[in-house]
Order: C-alpha cells, then structure tokens, then sequence
C-alpha cells in the first residue's frame, strides 16, 4: 500500500519489512519473558496453567504497546510539522493534561466504571481539552505560535489541578495514581475500532503526503505552491489531538516517544512524509513494545511504569537534538 516494499539492492530488505519484523520478534519475546517466564508450549496449550497469563494479560499489554506507541509517535510527527518546531511532541496540545484530570478524578471519586468506560471518559476530556485549544487559537485559522504558547499555558494549568488532586488524595490511591501518571499499558485493552480508526487516519494523512513535505517548508511556501494551508493545517491539528487523545485515555501519559521516534526516523529515511508517515508508526510500536518489555523483566517481580524506560532514552536524545538546533 506504501510502495515501501522495494528496495534500493536485491540484498536489503525495507525498513518497512524491517519494523514489522521487529514488531513481531519483540511480541513473541513479550509473550514468553516477564515476572513468570513461561514454557512454549504455553501459547497453545489450553490447559497450561500458564495460558491464561499470555492471552489474557501480556497479549492486551503488547497490543496496547502497539497500539500507543503508533499513535503517540504519529501524532507527534504531525504537531512537529504543523508548530514547525523540531522539539515539539504530542503533548503540546494540552491533551495529556485534559485526560489526566479525567482519570484521576475517576480515581478519587472511586466510581465503580468498566475499565472501557474509564478509557473513554479520559478520551472524552481529552478530546475537550484539544477542542478549548483549538477555540483558543484559531482565528479563521490556526495561529502556530498562538497554539504553541497556548498549549504551554494549559499544561501547567492542568499541572496545578493534577497536583491539588494528588495532595488531597487518600494515600492508599497515590500510587495508583502516580504509576498511571507515569504510563500503564495495563491500564486498559485496545478495541478493534480503536486500530480501525487509526488505520483510518494514517490513510488520509498518507494521502495528503505531498501537501505535508511543502506545509513542513513553511506555510507561505505551500501556499504559493498552491496548498490549502488552512484547511491541511486543521487536519493536521485534528489528526494529532484525536490519536493523542486515544493513547493517553488508553495507556497514561507516556513521554519522549512523540518527540524521539520521529528525530530518529527522518535521520534514517528523510524527510518525505510518503516514507515517514507509515514509518514513523512502525517504529513508533518497536520502541514501546521494547520500552514495556524492559519495564517488566528488570526488576522482577516488580513491574515499573514503561514511562520511565521511554524518558531514560528520550531525556539524552532531545538534549543531543537541542544542541543540533540553532
């Protein structure tokens, strides 16, 4: 469907090809290691006593790797094309702020709701928080600079109202808290309509690819060029607050994977969002789905949040990215 499948020597395989096949490697491995390593003959064997561990708590936990790190990773590309700026990350768009006051007020208020019903109740105030940016920045269209500043400002005013609910908090909710703070892939289980809907957006965004290389060259240039830089630009913005709103509902606030996987997809392949698109959410599952396995198999029987993991590599890649920035 990408027309990534050829190769510039009969000997290489494509990195599209490449990343699936990672993807695939690193879920068996996900499948069989963790805080109870379990037999092969587990995967099959129903009447393994390890069974039900693989298919119904590692499974959910990769695709929801899978899942989160696509969509974090994707939309990240798009607010960095969109802000023009090289060091911004899907959380710029205050999602992540909006979805975390959702869920920890769930949380306080112990509501008894299906783990299907929390995801969409952080969904819903996400996509609320991407909807008061957007009334806050658009003004027939989308000022960057006025999203950009606007943006910083909502995070820290959803970081006042995530801090007060946490010091008013009993203490035995904190660190439920606190760890879905961090990213918990096991926090909830990605529906088929929720990959549908992402295969839909990578669909009209790979569509609009060559609009996308001349809106990335300035939006003067691709208006001159003949772009609807408006209309791409509200796209654009939709795009990434919807997958951004979805992975955060479903798996917490999991940083660096946003702003590194694109960085280090364009170093490799360019900058041509026919290759990047599809690319950049590829990889965007391979580093998660490392991330989450490391998180469960370093420190047994403890299972740290994968957010740690992804800020331990993402931390010393923005500085290096910074200093490469004029």
């Amino acid at each position: 469907m990408f027309n990534l499948c050829h190769t510039r020597s009969a000997g290489t395989l494509s990195p599209f090809l490449v990343l699936c096949l990672l993807i695939f490697i690193l879920g068996v491995i996900s499948l069989k290691v963790g805080t109870v390593e379990v037999p092969w003959s587990a995967l099959w064997d129903v009447e393994h006593a390890s069974h039900a561990i693989i298919w119904q708590i590692r499974w959910p936990r990769i695709l929801n790797a899978i899942f989160v790190g696509c969509t974090l990773s994707l939309s990240g590309l798009m607010v960095q094309n969109m802000v023009k700026n090289p060091l911004a990350d899907p959380y710029l768009l205050g999602v992540s702020g909006g979805a975390a006051t959702g869920q920890l007020i769930l949380i306080l208020t112990t509501v008894s709701v299906s783990s299907f019903s929390q995801v969409m109740i952080g969904f819903g105030s996400s996509l609320g928080a991407a909807l008061l940016l957007l009334k806050l920045s658009y003004f027939g269209q989308i000022r960057t600079a006025k999203l950009t500043l606007n943006g910083i400002v909502m995070a820290f005013g959803f970081a006042a109202v995530i801090s007060f609910i946490l010091s008013v908090s009993p203490p035995d909710k904190v660190k439920s808290m606190m760890f879905w703070l961090m990213g918990d892939l096991s926090f909830g289980q990605a529906q088929v309509w929720q990959f549908v809907l992402l295969f839909l957006v990578v669909i009209i965004l790979y569509r609009q690819h060559r609009s996308l290389d001349l809106l990335a060259r300035g939006e003067w240039f691709a208006i001159k060029s003949g772009v609807d830089a408006k209309r791409l630009n509200l796209l654009v913005f939709t795009a990434a607050a919807l997958l951004t709103s979805m992975a955060v509902a479903q798996a917490g606030t999991i940083g660096f994977v946003g702003l590194v996987v694109p960085h280090l997809v364009r170093m490799l392949i360019g900058n041509s969002h026919r290759v990047l698109i599809p690319l950049c959410s590829l990889a965007g599952a391979v580093f998660l789905l490392l991330a989450d396995t490391l998180s469960r198999i370093l420190m047994p029987p403890l299972q740290l949040p994968v957010g740690i993991f992804t800020a331990l590599v993402g931390v010393p890649v923005f500085m290096i990215l910074n200093r490469r920035i004029p």
